[in-house]
């Protein structure tokens, strides 16, 4: 967390700091002290004078800069979704960018707990302008990037080319986000703690698992490379000689 603005800057009558940088300073504080509530309370119950307080500000610098709550937290999502997302895509260029790709998203919710809490306790929960801004800055770009990444890496021979990229995407994802977003089900009746699911071996396990169905096995050169996954099982010769 970024540490708060000093109140020594020149300040217009209003008391809002008149050097544009330190304008920016103050915004980040506030968004800052906004993260940091979402580690003790819900969204809801996230009060202004709650944001103000933590960020040594007072409540009306939110709506001068932010206009309300709500859009304090869209931009919160926005900072969080650019550099989220930033970070993951950077792995195009590792040598098994599959298992660069699940490595840094695990790490990346791991290092955000109050980005997963957010998102469960109130952006899926009903639509308004709070799930459209997320969906658009996360899971829409997610679902353009990697289905290209599995494509890319089909094409190199290292996953199957019968499996539809998008599908395969989208199961990746599932595999990933699902024991965080049902973390109360994992840890009460699966006895999985939140270490586990962030440890070295869960990377490795999700890998494997994801490569288990999609990797490409080798061929000998009686078998018949399939087209499209609707031919991803063999069906048996019915036809009988007269």
């Amino acid at each position: 967390m970024r540490k708060k603005t000093e109140a020594k800057e020149p300040e217009n009558k209003r008391g809002r700091p008149l050097d544009p940088a330190l304008q920016q300073q103050r915004k980040d504080d506030l968004l800052d002290a906004a993260f940091e509530l979402l580690r003790e309370k819900s969204y809801r119950s996230i009060t202004i004078r709650d944001i103000a307080e933590k960020a040594g500000m007072k409540s009306a610098m939110i709506s001068y800069y932010f206009g309300g709550k709500e859009d304090l937290f869209i931009a919160l999502i926005e900072r969080l979704g650019e550099q989220q997302f930033g970070r993951i895509i950077e792995v195009v260029t590792q040598p098994d960018p599959i298992r660069g790709f699940i490595r840094a998203a695990i790490t990346r919710i791991v290092d955000c707990p109050p980005l997963i809490t957010f998102i469960i306790d109130e952006v899926l929960s009903e639509r308004g302008r709070l799930q459209d801004r997320f969906i658009d800055l996360m899971p829409r770009r997610m679902a353009m990037f990697l289905p290209k990444l599995i494509e890319a890496e089909q094409k190199k021979g290292n996953l199957r080319a019968d499996v539809d990229p998008k599908w395969a995407a989208f199961s990746l994802v599932n595999l990933i986000i699902t024991p965080f977003i049902g973390g109360p089900v994992r840890r009460r009746a699966w006895d999985m703690s939140d270490e586990l699911v962030s440890s070295d071996e869960w990377i490795e396990h999700v890998y494997r698992m994801f490569i288990s169905g999609c990797g490409a096995a080798p061929q000998s050169h009686s078998q018949a490379r399939p087209h499209s996954h609707s031919h991803l099982h063999s069906q048996p010769d019915n036809t009988k000689e007269d």
